[in-house]
């Protein structure tokens, strides 16, 4: 009987009855082929230039690559946009974790009844560390160009890429259409035939969203990074040597691969290219993730700048939109304040193991500086909430006051005219006392009296009298 080899799908699947925050990616590993990735390697040969030249391979000589490793003491593997085949080939190649991949690949908080945490909230910070699973998850700010195409437009959007991120529109900021997109820089390190290989997986750079419309059909947009992306954090090129190089140093910062690319020119610190460690080869993509945090902090100082001016003028505005966008950015910082957190226990917990400390305790300190700078805007957030929906109840409260004031005004109007007419129509069936006729006064003289009676009755508190007529009648029968 011939039974079929187990695949790292199936590998998947068994695992989700002990791990169910892996159910994403066994949903993920079943989808269609998806478009092609970008596998690019830097390798570290034993004897030869110490600076790395980077190679683009094919899909179909990736396995052959990864095995050849008899002249090299290690290799640095960057897989942009990976798609669910390579998932598997590197699941069995490398024998890799499923949360490792499902940690990249699950990066959305979706309800509990629906579906289970992702790694990222289902383990503890200290187990994620411990496994040397380095997951950045951080948030990109888009520009999407003129508000006008997405007056009608949905808040929740999607990125193009084989793992669809979620994209989640702003409100609009001087007619500019802002918007935040997820992302997630992943890292790992193995060990294979006596050498090691890190596998780093980036998303590609978000160059359209995709917009799913109530009839079912995609609408797409085109975007790019605000400012062109994160700043530069390496020492800056002095003039002198700018004059004296020749060769074009710039790189394309909306792309991760291409910015790794570029940064690993230089070892990063720490780094020994016969055995690194998981933070000397995370170095770079921590730098990059953080510089981008950074301006997510930035756009966090705006939107609540813009909150606060609309607080003044909120008669102006839509009211009820205002206040769920409050609290979505309050459920949004309590989130990137998570993900920064894992992102410090990761490097406490691998900081003993370097011997230079100095650049890390730099950057636990940068951690803590993005961290107090969320923390201070989710405070303030938090005070405004409750002050906006104050201002919106007190609003409501003096809209249904002028609304009940029209009602009393249309009420007389209608206690006038019904008497009125009522009376006019009685009369309406002799022309002796139409207008203009001997007998016309006599209108006035029945309607008048009719008019007074039904205004009497109507400003006549009729509680009040059934509750006398009631004591009364208590008396009485006493």
């Amino acid at each position: 009987m011939n039974y079929e080899k187990p695949s790292y799908r199936h590998f998947i699947q068994s695992r989700c009855q002990t791990n169910p925050c892996i159910i994403g990616l066994a949903e993920h590993v079943g989808c269609g082929s998806g478009a092609a990735s970008t596998i690019v390697t830097l390798d570290y040969p034993q004897s030869g230039p110490p600076a790395p030249s980077p190679l683009t391979i094919a899909e179909a000589n990736l396995a052959e690559l990864i095995y050849a490793t008899s002249t090299i003491h290690g290799r640095i593997l960057i897989v942009e946009n990976i798609r669910p085949h390579l998932i598997s080939l590197l699941g069995e190649i490398l024998d890799i974790d499923p949360i490792f991949f499902a940690g990249h690949i699950t990066t959305d908080f979706k309800d509990i009844e629906k579906a289970p945490p992702p790694p990222s909230l289902a383990l503890f910070p200290s187990q994620i560390a411990e496994r040397g699973y380095l997951h950045l998850h951080y948030q990109q700010v888009l520009d999407l160009g003129s508000i006008d195409p997405f007056r009608s437009s949905s808040y929740s959007l999607k990125s193009d890429s084989n793992i669809p991120r979620n994209i989640r529109r702003l409100p609009h900021l001087s007619e500019r259409q802002l918007a935040l997109a997820r992302a997630c820089c992943s890292v790992l390190v193995k060990k294979i035939k006596g050498s090691w290989i890190c596998l780093i997986l980036v998303d590609p750079a978000v160059k359209t969203i995709i917009e799913t419309l109530r009839s079912g059909d995609q609408k797409a947009y085109p975007s790019m990074l605000l400012h062109g992306g994160f700043e530069d954090f390496v020492q800056s090129a002095s003039f002198a040597s700018f004059t004296s190089v020749t060769t074009d140093r710039s790189w394309d910062k909306e792309s991760i691969l291409s910015s790794l690319i570029h940064y690993f020119r230089n070892q990063p610190p720490g780094f020994a290219a016969s055995e690194p460690s998981i933070l000397s080869l995370g170095y770079y993509p921590i730098r990059i993730v953080l510089a981008e945090w950074i301006l997510y902090t930035h756009l966090m100082s705006r939107y609540f700048k813009y909150y606060e001016y609309t607080l003044h003028g909120i008669e102006n505005r839509l009211h009820d939109s205002d206040i769920i966008d409050l609290q979505r950015w309050r459920r949004r910082s309590m989130q990137s304040q998570h993900k920064l957190i894992l992102l410090s226990e990761f490097v406490d917990y691998w900081l003993p193991q370097e011997a230079d400390k100095q650049p890390w305790n730099l950057i636990r300190k940068d951690i803590k500086h993005v961290l107090s700078q969320i923390e201070h805007y989710h405070r303030s957030l938090e005070h405004t909430v409750p002050v906006a929906t104050s201002m919106v109840q007190l609003l409501d409260s003096r809209r249904w006051m002028l609304e009940a004031a029209n009602v009393s005004r249309l009420t007389f109007i209608a206690l006038v005219f019904v008497p009125l007419s009522w009376v006019a129509s009685v009369f309406s069936m002799s022309e002796n006392y139409s207008p203009g006729h001997e007998n016309f006064w006599v209108y006035f003289a029945t309607a008048l009296p009719v008019l007074f009676l039904v205004l009497i009755l109507s400003a006549v508190q009729w509680d009040q009298v059934v509750g006398k007529l009631k004591e009364t009648a208590a008396l009485l029968s006493q």
